[in-house]
């Protein structure tokens, strides 16, 4: 990497021998055990926009995300289908790869219990896209959830993985802005015509031509969306039995979370899909629409901010066993006004997934795929107006330190009564080899 001196920024990297001009470094792992992530906005030396990501992944972990991405681009590649031919520009386009030869091991030296060793590598992918919260209608977000299930049917049969982390940050929008018509003239009252355009990642197709940025307020263009999975990190082929599980905990699927399967777990394609469920449950539960997170309320209590509040694996497995099996009580009473409409199509897909009280999921790709069809459907009766694109948003103030509501979504966590106040833990020290890696980094 080369920094910059004065201001500390990276401003370029090298991967195997080829160099990527950073343009913005949108992602940094703050947590210390973990991965430690670093995602950056590239740009080739042909113009061209990608996704580079550095980390440090356990050596143990198995497949190497290079090799994953890899073995998708070959598939896609001998894939003649009409669906291998749709997914080679939007999904895991594998650029280029390097496994650094750098280990913390080495870095640690003589320290004693250290932690599990990891290796560092980075890798360089597209298509870049838009965060799952930038969905601009009800519609919108349907389809990319609809897309990501066509996706992860390809990923499963035909490249024969599983994804194994899919949560809020490993689904991105994919809009291409070359479809777009042409942006609309306004006269003002002196007669001249003004225009607005949005500077894309496309920009370079334009000849070097002058691109004005889009206003805060956004654009109204209709823009084709497309949604994608990204980060493969924790893939491996389909059947593989892992000591260790993986995901994101809000979002990990129930039998990830269960004791009984500690050292004998193997991710199924099921799996997938119900963490792709419980996703959509959790963007559902804290957003009020385009752009519009859920606005606290004292006297509101909404069960699965459990999900995000709670660390304990087993009574998290308990937790979320019960709110899905509650569905109506525990998750579609507290959804806002604004996702009232997909709440049948929600308790559907739940009862897709899990069975009765047995916890081990049973999607399957068909059955989520004509429930999310049905809710496209039945949106219709529902026309919206799909929000701004590329609308700047302002952020919001963060807490005090004397605030105990904490930060969003897990100001929900708990009511104001002296019955949900939590006890001090008492401060202790352990070795540095007892920490255990966040599974969320």
């Amino acid at each position: 990497m080369t920094v910059d001196l004065l201001s500390g920024n990276v401003t370029h990297i090298l991967v195997e021998k080829k160099t990527f001009t950073v343009i913005k470094h949108i992602h940094a792992s703050l947590i210390l055990f973990g991965r430690g992530t670093h995602v950056f906005l590239v740009r080739d030396q042909d113009g061209n926009h990608h996704i580079l990501k550095d980390a440090w992944l356990l050596k143990d972990h198995g497949i190497s995300e290079v090799t994953v991405l890899s073995k998708i681009h070959d598939v896609l590649k001998a894939d003649n289908s009409p669906e291998a031919k749709k997914y080679r520009m939007l999904h895991s386009r594998y650029i280029v790869g390097e496994e650094l030869n750098d280990s913390t091991s080495d870095r640690r030296g003589r320290m004693i219990d250290k932690p599990p060793t990891r290796v560092h590598r980075r890798v360089v992918t597209g298509p870049v896209g838009d965060p799952l919260t930038s969905f601009r209608s009800r519609k919108e977000f349907v389809q990319v959830m609809l897309d990501c299930v066509d996706w992860l049917d390809f990923l499963h049969n035909k490249c024969n993985l599983v994804h194994g982390d899919l949560s809020p940050n490993n689904i991105v929008i994919f809009r291409d802005p070359s479809d777009r018509p042409p942006p609309r003239s306004t006269k003002s009252r002196k007669g001249s015509t003004s225009g607005t355009s949005r500077a894309t990642r496309s920009s370079t197709r334009h000849g070097g031509a002058s691109i004005k940025p889009a206003p805060t307020s956004g654009v109204n263009d209709n823009i084709p969306a497309v949604g994608t999975i990204i980060d493969y990190d924790y893939a491996r082929p389909v059947g593989t039995v892992l000591e260790r599980t993986s995901g994101t905990l809000p979002f990990m699927p129930l039998d990830a979370l269960n004791i009984d399967n500690r050292g004998k777990y193997i991710h199924s394609p099921a799996h997938d899909l119900e963490a792709l469920l419980q996703t959509m449950l959790g963007i559902v539960t804290f957003t009020d629409g385009p752009y519009e997170a859920r606005v606290q309320s004292d006297d509101v209590h909404v069960p699965l901010a459990r999900w995000h509040n709670e660390g304990d694996r087993e009574q998290l497995f308990k937790d979320k066993s019960f709110d899905v099996s509650h569905f109506d009580r525990d998750v579609g009473a507290y959804l806002m006004p604004y996702w009232q409409p997909l709440v049948p199509y929600l308790r559907s897909l739940v009862a897709a997934t899990w069975t009765g009280t047995n916890c081990t999921s049973h999607a399957t790709h068909e059955a989520y795929r004509t429930i999310l069809c049905d809710a496209l459907e039945g949106l219709k009766k529902f026309p919206e107006v799909p929000a701004m694109y590329a609308r700047t948003i302002t952020k919001r103030s963060r807490s005090s330190d004397n605030d105990e509501a904490g930060r969003w979504p897990y100001k929900f966590g708990r009511g104001n009564g002296p019955g949900s106040e939590r006890l001090p833990r008492p401060a202790f020290v352990k070795q540095l080899s007892a920490w255990k890696d966040s599974v969320d980094a």
